[in-house]
């Protein structure tokens, strides 16, 4: 054998065996798995694990040389603080608190990007996040006809009076509307991934993340991941359907759709009570959180909003609009209250020219993600939204390369 030869040869037997195993775990994977299935379980209302896990985050991120968080963080607050401690900070308990939760978020999706970004298979960790999804929503199937389907279903019956009984999906998250949320980067991931290559890997993969996605019965989800997805194919379509196989999974998507919108179901049923007006929790989320907003921001300073907290004690129940204090489920509407609109502005520029300066419209998961990211904090989310935050990451973070679309000019294909 030639010395050519032996070099060859040794390189494959070492490759072979630094390759990944089949059954190789992820080493993140146990806190994805607390993250994804467990962050609030046996927890108080609004409190999570990874709240409680921050200060360790912190800790890890100043080892790695990230010591000036906490400082950046405060000089981009820094003049919305100043104006509010001029206007007068009605509970100084309520803003302290408030702004050390929206630091623990901070420092949360700070690490977990930082992480991720380490790793160079996060691939990987998505297809075992999506194996062991489908697993439980397995589970949570047996138990749908027993006594005990209240761990892991929700019935919006016991929630809204009159509403009919209908059972969707949510494991061990707070609604089904947080759950379908945490599923949406592995949604857009195994989607896009199948309309790149359309093998039966990729099939399945897809399958296993769009059963639980469904049974969750969330419209919000459902609708801000078919524009996310439809945004994305439109700017790859010339790099994408050029395979007869992305075509036919492309018709069998339209299938899927419209016989979800036209055969008779709960989903379909929030979709037009959606379009008529008439679906309280999107009124909740969009039209009224924005109302409760600008009497909340109005009581202070419309410029600079109420101050961290401060919608917590203010009464709103005069405006008939189902809200008795200025808590909003709304992104948007909720940085109005409380950092009036130079908070807006700020958060609409940041995104602005982070979706210009890292060039998401290179990537279709990238971009997928930043639509879902934008129509969810018009329509939902909160200003500590740990899952709202993350997905703003794999936005602008350069995450899953191989979808790049400059990098498929000669091979339109993911790797398996």
């Amino acid at each position: 054998m030639t010395e050519a030869a032996l070099r060859s040869s040794t390189v494959e037997r070492a490759h072979v065996h630094t390759a990944p195993s089949a059954l190789s775990i992820h080493k993140y994977l146990p806190l994805a798995i607390l993250y994804f299935f467990f962050n609030s379980f046996g927890l108080p209302v609004g409190l999570f694990y990874t709240t409680l896990l921050s200060p360790l985050f912190f800790v890890w991120l100043f080892l790695e040389g990230k010591r000036w968080l906490t400082l950046k963080l405060f000089l981009v607050l820094s003049p919305i603080i100043v104006a509010h401690a001029i206007l007068g900070i009605e509970s100084l308990t309520y803003y302290v608190r408030s702004a050390a939760l929206l630091w623990t978020a901070y420092i949360t999706v700070y690490a977990f990007c930082w992480a991720l970004l380490k790793c160079n298979n996060i691939d990987r960790l998505f297809e075992e996040l999506i194996v062991l999804n489908f697993c439980a929503a397995i589970v949570a199937v047996g138990l749908l006809f027993t006594p005990l389907n209240a761990i892991a279903w929700h019935d919006d019956s016991l929630i809204m009076p009159g509403a009919s009984s209908v059972l969707r999906l949510r494991l061990l998250s707070s609604e089904p509307s947080v759950y379908a949320n945490l599923m949406v980067p592995l949604l857009l991931f195994a989607v896009l991934r199948l309309f790149h290559k359309p093998t039966k890997r990729s099939f399945l993969y897809a399958a296993m993340i769009i059963f639980p996605f469904l049974l969750c019965q969330s419209f919000g989800g459902i609708a801000m991941c078919i524009a996310g997805l439809g945004g994305a194919l439109m700017t790859a379509f010339r790099h994408l359907f050029k395979q007869r196989r992305t075509l036919l999974v492309l018709a069998l998507v339209i299938v899927v759709v419209a016989g979800l919108l036209i055969v008779p179901n709960p989903i379909s049923e929030r979709v037009f009570q959606a379009a008529a007006g008439t679906d309280s929790s999107t009124n909740s989320r969009t039209t009224f959180s924005f109302i409760v907003a600008y009497s909340v921001a109005a009581s202070k300073s419309l410029w600079w909003g109420k101050g961290l907290g401060q919608g917590k004690l203010y009464d709103v129940s005069d405006l008939g609009v189902g809200f008795t204090v200025g808590i909003i489920p709304n992104a948007i509407a909720g940085t109005f209250a409380e950092l009036g609109i130079f908070g807006v502005l700020v958060k609409f520029a940041a995104e602005f020219y982070l979706f210009f300066r890292t060039r998401v419209l290179a990537n279709p998961f990238r971009l997928a993600i930043f639509i879902v990211a934008f129509v969810a904090q018009l329509t939902g989310s909160y200003l500590m939204n740990v899952q709202e935050y993350l997905m703003w990451c794999f936005a602008f973070a350069p995450f899953f390369p191989s979808m790049d679309l400059h990098k498929n000019s000669s091979s339109k294909q993911l790797p398996a």
